[in-house]
């Protein structure tokens, strides 16, 4: 096989590992987005309960001095004001016990936002993910192939950044003899921005031949509802710049030294089904990730790449399974 091929067939398998780590990823980000809107919803709450509550003493306060204050005329007929009983019971304020429903159908995973493509949220301390690639058939191959992976993170992304290790075994037959290891900064912003910086390929062994990937990438999120369980009720878009694996099939050809530009857009249609399209920067991929249980961290993200035949030979059906741990 051509060392040019192989080298486009070993950056595809490194580039697998997405599936794997981004479920994971996805998950935590799931997780803490829940989390986060929950508190708000909290504060809101409470804030909202606790104005009423002030309206309601003061409103109660002001009815019970007016009932207090009657005019009356006097002997030389001159009105005078006197305090009235009540004639009742003695006001006392009362608040009203916050309660908040906590939605019962929410999932332990959320959809992947892209397939291939590193979006700009990684693993931090705490999570971690293993998982499984499959293609149909390789590029310019009829053989099928995989890749197994894991990945953790470090530091927090929220408060400073976000480092995520993962390690790609490119070869299922043989694990351990083939394979790199992917390096990526990442750090979360205000208003629903990411942004992150890595490697694909850090490091490799074996017969990767797939070189090196340096990216930059970016991820917004856009919130449609308030209820992220209700349908439709986010997008994410992910924008990036890279080498390597992100350059044209025909700047890899060519051996021309540039960059080249992917992206993804990701619906989350319901609460356990995504769609995703991208561009890998090489062709169009197109899947469906889905969380097929709600207790248990699972993603499966079937997909169809090499949509448009600029890259390739022809539609490849490629699956990801990942699944994440908490520590």
């Amino acid at each position: 096989m051509p060392l040019i091929r192989k080298s486009l067939i070993c950056s595809f398998k490194i580039a697998l590992i997405n599936i794997v780590l981004l479920t994971a990823n996805n998950i935590g980000v799931g997780a803490e987005q829940t989390k986060h809107s929950s508190a708000l919803n909290l504060r809101q709450l409470e804030k909202s309960e606790f104005s009423k509550t002030q309206w309601q003493f003061i409103a109660s306060e002001k009815y019970k001095i007016n009932n207090a204050v009657a005019v009356e005329s006097s002997e030389d007929g001159i009105p005078s004001l006197r305090r009235q009983p009540s004639g009742g019971q003695r006001f006392e304020p009362k608040r009203i016990p916050l309660q908040i429903s906590v939605p019962q159908n929410t999932y332990r995973a959320s959809p992947s936002i892209t397939i291939i493509n590193p979006s700009a949220y990684g693993a931090s301390w705490g999570n971690a993910g293993i998982g499984l690639g499959y293609q149909e058939r390789a590029r310019f191959t009829d053989e099928s192939d995989g890749v197994f992976g894991l990945g953790f993170g470090l530091g927090n992304a929220q408060k400073n950044v976000g480092v995520q290790v993962g390690i790609s075994l490119v070869d299922i037959s043989s694990p351990f003899s083939d394979g790199s290891i992917n390096l990526k900064l990442h750090r979360r912003l205000p208003k629903d921005f990411a942004i992150a910086a890595g490697v694909q390929g850090l490091t490799t062994w074996g017969s990767t031949d797939g070189g090196s990937s340096v990216f930059g990438v970016a991820t917004k999120r856009f919130k449609l509802r308030s209820d992220r369980t209700k349908p439709f009720s986010e997008v994410y878009t992910t924008l990036g710049v890279g080498g390597g694996q992100f350059r044209s099939e025909s700047d890899i050809n060519e051996g021309n030294e540039n960059v080249g530009v992917f992206g993804s857009l990701a619906i989350k249609v319901i609460q356990p089904i995504g769609l995703v399209a991208e561009w890998s920067g090489q062709d169009l991929t197109i899947g469906v990730p889905l969380v097929p249980f709600k207790k248990i961290p699972l993603v499966i993200v079937p997909s169809i790449t090499d949509v448009t035949g600029s890259a390739g030979d022809g539609t490849r059906f490629v699956l990801g399974l990942g699944y994440s741990l908490s520590f």
